[in-house]
């Protein structure tokens, strides 16, 4: 899928830059750069996703491992310390492979050795397997795990609290080092020595923390050694787990044949997307609750409603897993509450944050995709049928909180301390965007979500749906003459008691993208082609005009001065989809236009970034060329949105 040369990787600049990802489909995740030298506080061999403490927490951070031949102790580890790289075993990595499981070749004088990474699904599990491809020597295996045991967000010291005792299990160990916390057990498929020798190991540092502008330095906990012999045809598989090891050689047998058969179900004529729809199954959890659901974004974000509907077409019913997107309508279908659906979904309590308006009205079109992808309408009615009902009544009853549906018929929402919509960043203790009122988009997807509601509404319903059929009426007679920006030919961003804030954004685009649209032919065209001229790069959409004076096409410092660039100049992937759909909308020559948007898309469709999560598609790009990856490394809706536009312009 993915191979990167030894010269990429001898090079501590460039090989710390490209990250890989593996993940365990209940929310825990491996993730280290190339050459396994640890850049951000998010990255861990074992970060895992539990039930008691809830949360993420990196576990095992890595493992120091050493090739020991005739005397000799090669390293295979590279760390950053203050002002040094130790040890540099970077040197010996041959080439870094991305398939269905990252793995690294070694070199070390004739003997060629390679390691995979593999995440068990299901379990908290972490496989690493050493084999020896080459070479007439029969090195021994030293691997020194170093603990970390705390939250993603935070960093471990060295600390009184901490209990050093390691307890042997067979071939291995178990070790419970806080109170509070699951024991982890370590161990390997072989006869293996462990050597306890608790130290702790002071001042790694995570360059990518550094430029974020957090603190970046950690000490990490090694409780001791396991030592084992390494031959040709008998891999090493080490494992590190919360539960009791079992047969490792089994695990990693069953889990590799499940990467199969998921890889052969995404089956696409473009091996590229192929790849793509593989890798976006990164992002489908069952939680600690069994709750289908998706994670917004590697290494950080969580459960977020908004994303989850946006991102959810794409990922399921777009790639082969209908089944599993049915699951997640149903499961939000159940929390919606007063018109809502919850926004995020706390992953260290059980908290629900019902704190965006538009997250209920996306579920309104992610089910809109699974009718238009051949879905059943016996799940429709029965399973989300009943909370979209709910979503239109709590409107048009004036019981959705901090919203109001105007005389004109627009929904306004928010007041000027509240971030209700998809730009919600906050930056000096106040929102970068503010957007209370009526938001372009929030319109657009109330009338589609109107609309939706009428296809569906059943005989009992009848007194609804004959409000929501005048509800539309008033919106769509209203939403041109409030919204239009005479001096730009297209619609403004908000309307509230100020009047109109005409900065060009791209919320104007679903006004044009959405199944049910409020414009003539003619607007829409005006519409497409004002921000294919301001906002349109191969990345995807600008959310600012360059033109406008709070245009920031950077992302770089702390976190105030990364979140006020945030909505105002990033480029955004996701927005791609729904451009290319209203592109296809109005365009006069469908062919044409979606030639067009097959060579002009290429860099983001079908190529990964060589920089950054390399086998995915980051949360943003930077404004202005060469269009810098930033933000999380994968993201949910920027994975999602490209294997559907990759569908809406494909050669049929």
């Amino acid at each position: 899928m993915k191979r990167i040369s030894r010269n990429n990787c001898v090079n501590t600049e460039t090989a710390t830059r490209k990250e890989w990802l593996d993940v365990n489909g209940i929310g825990g995740y491996s993730s280290s750069t190339i050459i396994n030298c640890h850049t951000r506080k998010y990255h861990g061999l074992l970060v895992a996703s539990l039930t008691e403490p809830k949360g993420n927490f990196v576990l095992l951070s890595k493992v120091e491992t050493s090739v020991i031949n005739e005397d000799k102790e090669f390293f295979l580890s590279t760390n950053k310390y203050p002002g040094v790289y130790h040890p540099t075993g970077h040197q010996f990595v041959e080439e870094f492979e991305q398939g269905l499981y990252p793995a690294i070749t070694y070199k070390i004088g004739d003997a060629i050795i390679k390691k995979t990474m593999m995440m068990v699904h299901g379990k908290n599990t972490i496989l690493l397997c050493y084999e020896l491809l080459a070479g007439k020597i029969r090195p021994s295996l030293r691997i020194r795990p170093l603990l970390a045991f705390r939250d993603i967000h935070s960093l471990a010291r060295e600390n009184l609290f901490l209990h050093p005792k390691a307890y042997p299990e067979k071939n291995g160990c178990k070790i419970q080092p806080y109170k509070g916390m699951p024991p982890l057990y370590m161990g390997t498929n072989r006869t293996t020595e462990f050597f306890p020798g608790p130290k702790w190991i002071y001042n790694i540092e995570f360059l990518e923390e550094r430029n974020r502008g957090f603190d970046y330095q950690e000490d990490l906990f090694c409780p001791g050694m396991f030592e084992v012999q390494l031959q040709k045809n008998k891999p090493v598989i080490f494992a590190a787990s919360v539960d009791k090891l079992g047969n490792l050689e089994k695990q990693r047998k069953m889990e590799i044949k499940r990467r199969e058969t998921a890889f052969a179900s995404c089956k696409d004529r473009n091996k590229k997307v192929q790849d793509l729809k593989y890798c976006s199954g990164q992002f489908l959890i069952r939680n600690n609750a069994n709750f289908s659901s998706v994670i917004a974004g590697y290494h950080w974000f969580g459960e977020w409603g908004r994303d989850t509907m946006i991102a959810l077409p794409g990922l399921t019913f777009h790639a082969g897993r209908r089944e599993f997107g049915e699951d997640v309508l149903a499961s939000y279908a159940n929390l919606e509450r007063d018109g809502l659906l919850p926004n995020y979904l706390d992953q260290s309590s059980a908290h629900l944050a019902y704190n965006s308006v538009d997250a209920s009205l996306w579920f309104f079109w992610a089910v809109q995709e699974y009718i238009q992808t051949k879905g059943s309408m016996s799940f429709v009615m029965e399973k989300t049928y009943p909370a979209l009902r709910n979503i239109i009544a709590a409107h048009l009853d004036g019981r959705v909180p901090l919203c109001r549906i105007d005389n004109d018929g627009l929904l306004h929402a928010g007041n000027a301390q509240t971030q209700l919509t998809w730009m919600d960043a906050q930056a000096y203790g106040k929102p970068v965007t503010p957007r209370h009122g009526a938001a372009v988009e929030i319109n657009a997807l109330w009338y589609n979500s109107l609309k939706l509601f009428l296809e569906l509404a059943q005989e009992e319903d009848s007194e609804l749906a004959d409000r929501a059929h005048q509800a539309a009426q008033t919106l769509a007679s209203n939403f041109v003459n409030r919204f239009w920006n005479p001096d730009d030919d297209c619609l403004s961003d908000v309307v509230n008691s100020n009047g109109q804030d005409r900065a060009i954004r791209p919320n104007q685009i679903f006004a044009v993208s959405l199944p049910h649209s409020m414009l003539t032919l003619e607007q829409m065209r005006s519409i497409v082609s004002v921000v294919q001229s301001h906002l349109l790069t191969p990345y995807g959409l600008r959310t600012l005009s360059p033109r406008n004076k709070a245009y920031s096409p950077f992302y770089e410092g702390d976190s105030n001065q990364r979140d006020s660039a945030y909505h105002q100049g990033m480029v955004w992937p996701w927005l791609a989809g729904h451009f290319g759909e209203a592109m296809l909308r109005q365009a006069e020559n469908k062919i044409e236009t979606k030639a067009f948007m097959r060579k002009y898309f290429k860099p983001i469709l079908r190529e990964f970034p060589e920089d950054f999560g390399i086998a995915s598609i980051p949360e943003i790009y930077t404004g202005n060329p060469p269009h810098l990856p930033k933000g999380c490394i994968a993201q949910a809706w920027s994975v999602g949105e490209m294997i559907r536009l990759n569908k809406l312009i494909g050669e049929k």
